[in-house]
């Protein structure tokens, strides 16, 4: 029996620092390259969420999630590689 999950149940967290210029590349980067899968994307600055740091597990900026409800189901952090995640969406698509 065929798997019926589809984007509607994922979204995306990016969490970046204040003063990041990585996190301010990567958040264009983000917004241009995952655009058309018309995810909801959350940008959550560390310093004023400081909580939701710890609730995520996020040591390191920028970190994008994806979670699937609010379960995590991929990671990835620093100068990150979106082909995967774009590879991942697809597959996820296709379930």
């Amino acid at each position: 029996m065929k798997d019926e999950r589809n984007n509607k149940n994922l979204r995306l967290l990016f969490f970046q620092g204040e003063d990041c210029g990585l996190c301010q590349g990567m958040e264009i980067k983000v917004k241009r390259e995952l655009s058309s899968y018309k995810l909801p994307l959350d940008l959550i600055e560390l310093k004023t969420h400081p909580k939701l740091r710890g609730e995520y597990g996020v040591y390191s900026f920028p970190t994008l999630l994806l979670l699937e409800g609010d379960k995590e189901i991929e990671r990835t952090s620093g100068f990150f590689d979106l082909e995967r995640i774009k590879r991942f969406l697809d597959l996820h698509k296709s379930l």
